[in-house]
Formats: structure tokens, sequence, C-alpha cells
């Protein structure tokens, strides 16, 4: 009965080895599987909206979002050349930001700059008439974020 014994235990001390073995490469395998999800927030700021090497054009009217969910001023002004305003959000807040335009009649006028991360900078031109716009955050919980833009 004791050889029968041993070769039970040899039996079964091989299969948990190889049980072992199974578990190891499916632990492994699900820790290489993670690796890019956890990655997903280290990616570069440019994928996410923003871009902190991004040159900021001389007639851009710079609107920068400040921790304590606000803009750094309550109004701005911006000068149309050509019809056309640049606009230049930057982010210098630890928290993510977006930046749209809305128009007396409280219609959005298709400008959305999106600085997800601190240093992020995002211009863009757009076609304006003179006149006074609101801008905002839309981000859940940013509704404090609200200042005036003058364009002439």
């Amino acid at each position: 009965m004791t050889p029968a014994r041993e070769t039970e235990l040899v039996f079964r001390s091989t299969y948990l080895y190889i049980l072992r073995m199974k578990f190891r490469a499916l632990a492994a395998a699900a820790v290489v599987a993670l690796i890019p999800i956890s990655l997903v927030g280290c990616g570069s700021s440019a994928a996410s909206g923003g871009n902190t090497s991004a040159t900021i054009p001389a007639n851009a009217t710079v609107i920068t979002a400040t921790d304590g969910i606000a803009w750094d001023a309550k109004s701005y002004v911006a000068t149309a050349v050509d019809g056309k305003v640049t606009i230049t959000a930057k982010n210098d807040s630890t928290l993510p930001h977006n930046l749209h335009l809305i128009d007396a009649d409280s219609v959005d006028v298709g400008l959305s700059l999106t600085i997800t991360n601190r240093g992020d900078v995002e211009t863009k031109s757009i076609l304006l008439a003179p006149g006074t716009y609101q801008v905002i955050c839309t981000i859940a919980g940013h509704g404090n974020m609200k200042a005036t833009l003058t364009v002439k």
C-alpha cells in the first residue's frame, strides 16, 4: 500500500504543480492585460485634447483655468481679425476642463477646447460677430466657471 500511496502523492503533487503553473500563467496574463489599461491615464496630453508644447499665437485671447474651479478673469476682450477670433485655453489647474462660448441667445457657437491636464494648451480660431459671449466649462460641477468675452 505504501508504493501506491507514493505514486498517488507524486501524481497529486505533480497535478498541484501543474495547477500552480497554470495559475501563475493566468496571473501573469492578467497583469500583462492590465498594464495598457493602467497606462491610459499616463498618455500624452495631446491625445486627450490639450498640448503642453503648443505655442500661443500672438493675437490669441488666452483664457486660463485655475485651481478652485475658476477662470483667471471675469471678463476678456478679443479683437476679430477678418471676422475670426483666436482663443487659447490654458490649464493651470489640477482638474480637467473645457471651454465653450455661448452667444446672447444662449446658443453654443461651436467652439470647444479641451484642456485635460495641468499645462495643457489648446488654440482654435472661430468666426464671431462683434458682441458679448459667455465663457463656460461644461464639466459637471464646474458651473461656477463663467466669464464674459467681448468681441470687437
